[in-house]
């Protein structure tokens, strides 16, 4: 009976995310709780230190600018840079939206985020409508792909998400194991 219970969570918890998502605010430094815009929530794994996220930063901002009917949230999972580190970096990349700091990774384990940017397009329900590259190239800005984006104008429009799963390219999200 408890295995049947624990693949039942198992299950569960694939299909859908519980949101909000809450933690430290790296720019801020409080707590804060990212809830779902009025046509969901866009999270994206990010870093203070790999090139290929820090290439993402102008295309994550326009698309923050632009699609303001869901709420986004960086997350900042990797064990190899400290909080400070990455408060310092994340300030100074003026991103308009919260990046809460990742303890332990659980974020990340429980998504399975591999690398960054890692980006995941959540309903209002918590179930992921895409997952994936933001972009199809390392450079966000030359990526002939625009993911995200194209999942996001799906979504908007009522249509049903062209592309679910997109390639992540970018840096390994550093686990403490």
């Amino acid at each position: 009976m408890r295995f049947l219970t624990l693949v039942f969570l198992a299950f569960c918890w694939s299909a859908a995310w519980a949101v909000p998502i809450s933690g430290l605010d790296l720019v801020t430094g409080k707590t804060t709780q990212v809830r779902p815009g009025t046509k969901g929530t866009v999270a994206i794994f990010l870093s203070s230190k790999c090139p290929c996220s820090n290439s993402h930063m102008n295309v994550l901002k326009k698309l923050a600018q632009e699609f303001k009917d869901f709420n986004f949230v960086a997350i900042h999972s990797n064990a190899d840079e400290t909080a400070e580190q990455a408060g310092i970096y994340f300030k100074a990349a003026g991103l308009p939206f919260p990046v809460v700091q990742d303890e332990s990774s659980h974020l990340a384990d429980s998504l399975k985020a591999l690398k960054t940017p890692h980006a995941y397009v959540f309903s209002l329900s918590g179930e992921i409508l895409f997952k994936g590259g933001v972009t199809s190239s390392h450079e966000g800005d030359t990526g002939s792909k625009q993911y995200l984006r194209e999942a996001l104008e799906d979504i908007r429009a009522g249509r049903e998400v062209r592309v679910k799963e997109a390639r992540t390219l970018g840096c390994a999200i550093a686990r403490n194991r």
